[in-house]
This record gives C-alpha cells, sequence and structure tokens, in this order.
C-alpha cells in the first residue's frame, strides 16, 4: 500500500502558491487577500521548505528579507502582524523561525528580552500561564520565549536554559507524561497542543522530556479515530500529537508498531482530504497559507516514520521542526 501526494505538490507549486504571492517573498495569508501578512510570509516559506522548494534567487531573497523586516516593532523589536491574529510571542518566534530557514536576521535588537533574563523572570512568566485550562495557548508563549531564545541565543545570558528546562521539567504529569496542572490522569488534548510546544525544543537541544511511556499511552488513549485527533479539521493538533508520539518513539521504541498504524491512517485520511477540491476550498482559503504549513508539517513527519515508498513525493519533504524549534 502507498499513497501518491505529487498531484498534490504540484497543485501548491501551480495553483496555491501564486494565488497567495503579492510580490517576490510577499504574501497574504489568506486566499483574496492583497495585503502582504506576517502568517503569509512566513507560512509560505515553512511550506515550500517542507516540500524541498525554497530555493530563491538573488532577487526573490531580496524580496523575502524586505517582507520580513517591515513587521518588525522599533520600539520592543517584537516581530509582529499587522491585523493580530496569534500573540506577539507567536508572532516573533514564528517569523524568526522562518527567516531563519532563509538566513535572514532582524533588522533590529530583540529588546523585549532584556526582561527575561534572569530565574525570577523566567519563573513569573511562565507562571502567568493558565496550566490548568488554557496551556495549549499558554504554550504560544512560553515556548514562543523559549524558542526566541533559541533561536536568538545572543540575547540571553549564559545557562538561560538551565532554568527554563528547570521549570518545565517541573510542569509534567507523571500520570500522562505531558505539561499542566490538575488534569485528568488520561490527559487530554489541551495538553497535548500545550507539550507539544515545548517537545520542539527539548528535541532542538536532544533533551529528552520525562514519562515518555505514559505520554505515548495518553496520546495514543486521546485520538479519536482514522489517525485524526479532535474533528477532522483539527490538523494542527493532529500533528501535535503525531510528534509527540514520533519523537517520543524514536528514544523508547515503546508501542511504536501503533504509533505507525496510527501514522498510516493520518496519510490514507489526508491524501482523500487533499486532493478534494471541495476540501481544498475550505481548508486553504481562510487563512489558508497557516493551515498549509500545518499539512505539509503533518505530512512530513508521517513521511520520516513511513517512508517515501509509502508517502510518495516528487522530493523527499524536510520537517522544519529538524532544521530550528517553533511551528
Amino acid at each position: 500500500m502507498s499513497y501518491d501526494f505529487r498531484e498534490f505538490e504540484k497543485w501548491i507549486l501551480e495553483v496555491f502558491e501564486p494565488e497567495m504571492r503579492l510580490s517576490p517573498g510577499h504574501y497574504a495569508r489568506s486566499k483574496g487577500e492583497d495585503v502582504s501578512e506576517l502568517y503569509g510570509v512566513s507560512d509560505m516559506a515553512c511550506s515550500l521548505y517542507t516540500i524541498n522548494r525554497l530555493h530563491p534567487d538573488e532577487e526573490e531573497h531580496a524580496g523575502w528579507r524586505e517582507a520580513f523586516h517591515e513587521f518588525q516593532q522599533p520600539d520592543t523589536g517584537f516581530i509582529a502582524e499587522k491585523e493580530l491574529s496569534h500573540n506577539w510571542w507567536h508572532n516573533t518566534a514564528f517569523a524568526l523561525g522562518a527567516m531563519h530557514l532563509l538566513g535572514i536576521h532582524p533588522r533590529l535588537p530583540l529588546k523585549f528580552m532584556e526582561d527575561y533574563q534572569t530565574r525570577e523572570q523566567v519563573v513569573t512568566f511562565m507562571e502567568e500561564i493558565d496550566w490548568e485550562t488554557n496551556s495549549y495557548a499558554g504554550s504560544h508563549r512560553g515556548a514562543g520565549l523559549g524558542s526566541v531564545a533559541a533561536l536568538a541565543p545572543d540575547c540571553v545570558c549564559p545557562g538561560w536554559f538551565d532554568m527554563y528546562f528547570e521549570y518545565c521539567d517541573s510542569m509534567f504529569d507523571p500520570n500522562n507524561g505531558m505539561m499542566g496542572r490538575n488534569k485528568p490522569p488520561e490527559g487530554d488534548t489541551d495538553q497535548i497542543g500545550g507539550t507539544f510546544h515545548y517537545h520542539f525544543i527539548y528535541e532542538h537541544f536532544h533533551r529528552p522530556m520525562p514519562y515518555p511511556d505514559a505520554r505515548v499511552d495518553a496520546v495514543l488513549g486521546l485520538n479519536v479515530k482514522d489517525g485524526i485527533w479532535t474533528d477532522p479539521s483539527g490538523w494542527w493538533i493532529t500533528l501535535d500529537a503525531l510528534y509527540l508520539l514520533t519523537r517520543t518513539a524514536r528514544r523508547t521504541q515503546y508501542r511504536v508498531d501503533e504509533i505507525r498504524e496510527a501514522t498510516k491512517s493520518i496519510v490514507a485520511w489526508w491524501q482523500k482530504a487533499v486532493h478534494d477540491e471541495k476540501f481544498r476550498e475550505k481548508a486553504y482559503t481562510h487563512f489558508g497559507v497557516h493551515n498549509m504549513c500545518a499539512t505539509t508539517s503533518l505530512l512530513a513527519e508521517c513521511q520520516q516514520l513511513l517512508g517515501m515508498d509509502f508517502l510518495i513525493t516528487d522530493r523527499p519533504w524536510q520537517q522544519i521542526l529538524d532544521r530550528r524549534p517553533f511551528i
């Protein structure tokens, strides 16, 4: 059994990317919009890198650099959307990660990081997150802080990550291997999204997360059906869940056969979905470039586990999180 995604690749390159492009390096985030927006620019860089097509010439590279630089705020250094959809931490970390793929650096210093240098400052910041009911959304801030520090290491003091990981380690529940406070013993999807956003920072520093077997049990137990977590439009939470499983399994091999079967189910579901015109119109219109980034990243993770003979593409797909943290 194999699943062929080459037509989907062709559609991305010949239809989707041209529809979203306003000029070299400048992209709208939703179909039909005429304003270059941060998640259009960042997500397109991520998606093209993932399908192994981010190879800009000199003129295109200059366009990407100009596009990213126009979003940086001179007073703080945050890189922010014109029309805010995510918080500034997510904005900045996501943009820095995309810029890293192109070798582009911020034009201004990240002044905001001056307020997060000491243990007290870091702990106070992390304690402002609602770990009981909103750890997923909170991870955009908490993992955003850690990812900015990883992507711009000169903006933090030596030993900074020792105190950062000390705090993160303390947030793991031994019952389910995920981060949160007063959560169900079996875990919940809020924890899946929340833990994922720290997992890629752990992976970046080759640091194992605590309680791996409990995490695999919990994430597999929360699978709805057909390899999809939450409802079928939950492409982000499915990516989050899959990454927790595949990266944990690399270290432990625990329940790896079940993880492979769940991954095969994901590929089967998405092969049918992305080749359906109605689904494409639904998924890749509003905030379409962001959803495309989720789709390609999810399928790249599947291909890494199952191989190109199972998930067929024209070129090997690349996982952006293997290059740098944050998505």
